[in-house]
């Protein structure tokens, strides 16, 4: 491997080359802070020469100035939407020429005398192109996925931020603006880079790989793109196959607004099929098991269950038929609990389940098993349970996955029932933080838990299935006006005087007495009564510690158990 670093700064790079963003990088990522650290570098420098770090590239074998950036696109790109918006400003202030010289450094005439852009995307960015580089950009020109979008937010920061600084500091006075817009013109052509030059685009698959598995700059999902990049090269000009798999992939996870990185779906795919890894060390094993032969058909696979992993992950998102909607109801349960270690089991079942190969009562039947055992181990005991849980996740996934029929599907319900019980805590262990759960106007962070457990309970004493419970309201028995917090199981808020109701029934009681609040729940249709409220003859905080303590066990010896 040859490796050639020079000395050079940003004006030597733009000028007589023309740098491609290869297939297997990253879209473009930086976000608020990354921007403003850029901007607070360059704004205020007095010096226009900075050394910027390294450039990694390598050239074209048949197009001698064309490079390709196996690292520094991140900076390149940011770099080049500045010095655009720097382009367009000095236009704006009428000094066309400047404006027309930095615009040959953005976009210029190759030796064929064809117009072509300094910086591209392979395949060609549309937005980038037209919306920043072109000259006079196309504002109807709309950005469209990820890349786009954040492409689209960093041009409109940098713009937003270099005018805030002219209007305020500069007061639009042109001679200092101009002045001042040449100056950050000057500071980004004499940045300084240690350009590292290859051969050929292998060893910057390598390099590309060597470096970043190193730092911080990229995670795992980024070195896999580029391994799959490497063994999946596009065979027809424009029509990428891995480029397009990668890229929808990607956009799946990022279509819905619960947050879900890239890395833990692919962490969670790996313990569903394979065996258990560490995250850190999670490109390593994908880098040994991904060869060229079964590449494709792996890289299909992630994409495929990337639509099965967003459904677990995003349950209230998602379509799901009337049928299905107590599976739904199941996987935003776990997802309320903040249970991740669960998520290869869920996604193994799922797959099983969309593969036609186990029944809708078996999976509803399965993620139910899970609902109930997160419920109690971590929603309630917040017991994590280390590797060991994890593990057990990772193993119940790979035997789910290796599930062929229903038959041997509910040999492994059997086994996670048995594993379940192993680990649930026993009846005090569950009574004592279940009748702590507590909602008031001054504390809502259990909120979601609480709106969980009463619709649990209200089914149980009679609320249909039918019935939406997000039309019901969490109604205080005892008045919070009148009632104490004392951060127990006989607080105001406290599990124990929490009850549902439809919305505009609770309006009608505010603090009305119990004795008339009493004849109000079981005269009305959508209020559920439970033993200890159906006996009641008055209320106060002993009575909502009584009612607590029976919910408990109502709870650990039919609602809950496994």
């Amino acid at each position: 491997m040859k490796v050639t670093p020079v000395s050079k700064t940003l004006a030597d790079v733009l000028r007589g080359n023309f740098l491609r963003i290869p297939r297997f990088q990253r879209p473009y990522d930086w976000d608020r802070d990354n921007l403003t650290e850029f901007w607070m570098d360059l704004k205020d420098r007095s010096e226009p020469e900075y050394f910027m770090g390294s450039l990694v590239v390598f050239g074209d074998q048949k197009e001698k100035n064309l490079l390709s950036l196996v690292d520094g696109q991140q900076r390149i790109t940011t770099v080049t939407i500045m010095l655009s918006i720097i382009r367009d400003a000095l236009e704006k202030y009428g000094e066309n020429g400047p404006a027309a010289a930095i615009h040959d450094l953005i976009e210029t005439r190759d030796l064929d005398n064809k117009s072509r852009f300094v910086l591209e995307h392979d395949p060609a960015d549309r937005f980038m192109q037209q919306a920043i580089q072109t000259r006079p950009v196309d504002r109807k020109v709309k950005p469209e996925g990820t890349q786009q979008e954040n492409l689209s937010a960093a041009y409109r920061y940098l713009s937003s931020v270099l005018d805030k600084h002219l209007a305020e500091d500069l007061a639009d006075r042109k001679p200092k603006v101009v002045e001042y817009l040449k100056h950050l013109r000057d500071c980004l052509l004499q940045m300084h880079f240690i350009s590292i030059e290859l051969d050929n685009e292998d060893d910057a698959y390598l390099i590309f790989e060597t470096l970043n598995t190193r730092g911080k700059d990229l995670r795992a999902s980024d070195l896999l793109k580029n391994h799959f990049m490497r063994l999946l090269p596009a065979r027809t000009k424009g029509f990428d196959t891995a480029k397009t798999l990668w890229a929808e992939t990607m956009e799946k996870l990022n279509s819905v607004t619960v947050s879900i990185d890239p890395d833990s779906f692919l962490l969670h795919y790996w313990l569903s099929t394979q065996f258990s890894v560490s995250k850190a060390n999670l490109f390593i094993e994908y880098k040994k098991h991904v060869k060229k032969a079964n590449a494709r058909r792996s890289l299909e696979h992630i994409h495929e269950s990337a639509s099965t992993y967003v459904r677990c992950m995003a349950p209230m998102e998602a379509k799901f038929s009337k049928e299905e909607k107590p599976l739904q109801a199941s996987m935003n349960a776990i997802r309320i609990f903040g249970v991740a270690q669960a998520a290869p089991l869920m996604l193994a079942i799922m797959n099983r389940y969309e593969g036609n190969i186990i029944s809708l009562k078996s999976t509803k039947g399965a993620f139910l098993l899970i609902e109930k055992f997160t419920f109690q181990f971590n929603a309630l005991t917040q017991s994590r349970g280390g590797g060991g849980v994890s593990n057990m996740y990772a193993k119940l996934a790979q035997r789910t996955m290796q599930s062929d029929t229903a038959q041997a599907f509910a040999s492994v319900v059997s086994e996670m029932r048995e594993k379940f019980v192993e680990r649930v805590p026993d009846e005090d262990q569950f009574a004592v933080p279940f009748s702590r759960i507590t909602f008031r106007s001054n504390y809502t962070r259990e909120r979601n838990l609480v709106r969980y457990v009463l619709s649990k309970i209200a089914r149980h004493y009679g609320m249909p299935d039918e019935l939406d419970a997000s039309l019901m309201t969490i109604e205080h028995i005892l008045p919070q006006s009148k009632g104490d917090e004392s951060g127990d199981h006989k607080d105001v808020g406290a599990i124990g005087n929490l009850t549902f109701m439809v919305e505009k029934l609770n309006g009608k009681l505010d603090d009305k007495s119990f004795k008339e609040k009493k004849r109000f729940y079981t005269s009305a249709n959508n209020v559920y009564l439970d033993e200890v409220l159906q006996g009641a003859s008055d209320w106060d905080a002993d009575m909502i510690a009584k009612r607590g303590m029976h919910l408990a066990k109502v709870g650990y010896e039919k609602i809950w158990k496994i």
